[in-house]
């Protein structure tokens, strides 16, 4: 069935349009905003980061490998000096796996300090803060930085889900303020989300742009919302692969699905990688801005400390010292007492994947009718670079446009019938009468 999928799929391609030219044209009319025309970026000759946990020690891995002297922050000399150690903890993967030389990994690291001061910031062009996803301690993080450093500095939150209007609520010269939303591990992951708030000065956002070229990204200007492009999309996708498991499905058949139709993993096995505490800290902060979030298995199984392979079980059980996902009993049965009161489904891999697929589109849909997205192409580059959707397919919404819109929108009006998925949007509706996503758009 899988062969079946995968070949109707590259014929709808092939009569759609080249999906490995639109992703390459996507790429090149993203990188240039179209408010941006005739605007400089200001200079970034040095960077600072702020927070050397996991993030930030990505984040300033890419910012050594473009060659910019660097200086990581970090609260104390306990926590400077673990920062120091995970940078030097990249560089020496990237030198034991053959990428880089290690005479070069010498020479990048020469260029990073470390400092407990915040006094250190006062010459640095550029300023990204990586701190913990708490609203609170980014504001104080932003105090601090907005009274040490030059007053033309760029400042940059990277934050996933927070709002960062209300990050830079009282900052000196909210103007150089805006978002980059860095993707785990940043060092690696080619996605950087630039998020404007409505004080950013062009200038600002231009040195966004300029910075994701610096580092070799993608960059895509995401408007505010509760996850930006990225993360909106990834909690349908969560949610959806939930309700087939309360309806009759099992996380490796979900699994199994997602892989065959070119995911690198599949969400219940990427949740056990990534660590299930990471995301029910996302609900319950979602929770209290009044969000509707589901995910009554995953909240089951953080209850019990199951947080993924770091607790040797999540979605799977896991051998100690081995990473191969084991069907889990407790897990199944967690499952079977979430299901009362769903239906009983046969999915079989066709079923599994629209299921999936087509509310991810719909929430896409939303994104670009609501400006999240300028347009699109740009949700077919999110998937790609940071989710790892299969760049041979096009993307997201290129798929989605080759295997007929009609038949999508019908599709997600029997799930929302079952209440497996919500109706509709009205732009997927109208982008479906006329068969293409840029007619509805004019």
């Amino acid at each position: 069935m899988a062969l079946n999928i995968v070949h109707r799929g590259r014929v709808a391609l092939a009569t759609a349009g080249n999906p490995l030219r639109h992703v390459f044209r996507a790429e090149r009319v993203a990188r240039h905003a179209p408010e941006l025309a005739g605007v400089g970026p200001r200079p970034i000759r040095s960077a600072a980061v702020i927070g050397g946990g996991t993030m930030g020690t990505g984040i300033a891995a890419a910012l050594c490998n473009a060659g910019l002297p660097l200086v990581i922050v970090e609260r104390d000399e306990a926590a400077m000096e673990g920062a120091l150690a995970r940078l030097r903890a990249i560089f020496d993967g990237a030198v034991k796996r053959r990428r880089i030389s290690a005479g070069l990994a010498a020479e990048r690291l020469a260029r990073v300090t470390g400092a407990t001061d915040y006094a250190v910031l006062a010459e640095a062009d550029l300023i990204i803060e990586a701190v913990f996803e708490d609203l609170d301690v980014k504001r104080d993080v932003f105090r601090n930085v907005g009274a040490a450093c030059r007053h033309d500095a760029v400042l940059a939150t990277n934050t996933s889900y927070l709002d960062p209007e209300r990050i830079a609520d009282g900052i000196a010269s909210p103007e150089r303020f805006l978002g980059l939303h860095f993707f785990s591990p940043a060092q690696v992951m080619k996605l950087l989300e630039i998020v404007p708030t409505g004080a950013t000065a062009p200038e600002a956002l231009a040195t966004g742009f300029a910075l994701a070229r610096m580092l070799n990204k993608i960059p895509v200007r995401a408007g505010i919302s509760d996850g930006f492009i990225g993360n909106r999309i990834l909690k349908v996708m969560r949610s959806q692969a939930e309700r087939l498991l309360v309806t009759g499905a099992t996380p490796s058949a979900v699994d199994a699905a997602m892989r065959a139709f070119g995911l690198p993993m599949g969400p219940f096995e990427a949740q056990d990688l990534g660590g299930l505490d990471i995301a029910a800290f996302q609900r319950r902060a979602a929770r209290a801005r009044g969000l509707p979030v589901f995910a009554p298995v995953a909240d089951r199984l953080c209850a019990i400390a199951r947080f993924g392979q770091k607790s040797g079980g999540g979605w799977y059980d896991y051998v100690p010292g081995h990473r191969t996902p084991l069907p889990s009993e407790a897990v199944a049965r967690l499952i079977e007492e979430e299901a009362q009161g769903w239906p009983r489904l046969d999915w079989d891999e066709a079923s599994i994947i629209d299921c999936i697929l087509w509310p991810m589109v719909n929430e896409a849909a939303r994104i670009v009718e609501d400006g999240t997205a300028l347009r699109p192409s740009d949700i077919d580059l999110v998937e790609i670079h940071g989710y790892g959707f299969p760049r041979w397919r096009g993307g997201l919404m290129h798929h989605a446009q080759s295997q007929g819109l009609d038949r999508i929108v019908a599709a997600l009006g029997a799930f929302a019938e079952k209440g497996l998925a919500d109706p509709p949007s009205t732009l997927l509706v109208r982008a479906a009468a006329q068969g293409r996503f840029s007619e509805a758009l004019r």
